[in-house]
């Protein structure tokens, strides 16, 4: 392992709360370590097909996938790892950037920040405002969360009840 930054990428526990996922970077690329927190030395290496470079895991509240913020040719994007077939799933696919993806706990949703309303507004002060939205896993459609316009919107979470809750630098 080259690096790991906890700050950056905080990792992310599997639903029955027995293993951890979190990335480190390895040989010029980014690597997928799963540790079993019960089982001593047992540790899977995952490097994900075709995005090289990804942070933030998310562990699917089914157990089965893990979705990250990857970034290939310059493009941010959320990612989709399948655990079992071991293949990857683009999310998002445009020139805006969603990063930091969170599921609500039924798995129907897939929550994240994005730059796509302030690229759509112009900059704000000289900087792009990152924004919330939410991605119906089902049909994949991506509705925006408008909240806080000029402020930048990061880090959402939900709550056992479906509530959604972030960070914002807003005044």
């Amino acid at each position: 392992i080259d690096q790991f930054n906890a700050i950056e990428s905080a990792g992310t526990w599997s639903p029955d709360s027995k293993r951890f996922a979190f990335d480190v970077y390895e040989k010029g690329r980014s690597v997928l370590m799963i540790r079993d927190v019960f089982k001593k030395g047992k540790t899977q290496k995952i490097k994900i097909p075709g995005v090289t470079a990804f942070s933030n895991p998310a562990w699917s509240p089914d157990g089965k996938s893990i979705v990250v913020t990857g970034q290939v040719d310059g493009q941010t994007d959320l990612w989709q790892y399948d655990l079992k077939s071991k293949k990857a799933k683009r999310l998002t696919n445009d020139r805006f950037s969603e990063i930091l993806p969170t599921w609500s706990a039924d798995g129907k949703y897939l929550a994240f920040s994005t730059d796509e309303l302030s690229i759509g507004r112009g900059r704000n002060n000289g900087a792009w405002q990152m924004n919330l939205a939410l991605r119906d896993m089902a049909s994949g459609d991506i509705e925006h969360i408008d909240v806080f316009p000029g402020a930048d919107n990061m880090n959402p979470q939900f709550d056992k009840n479906g509530n959604l809750f972030f960070l914002s630098n807003r005044d």
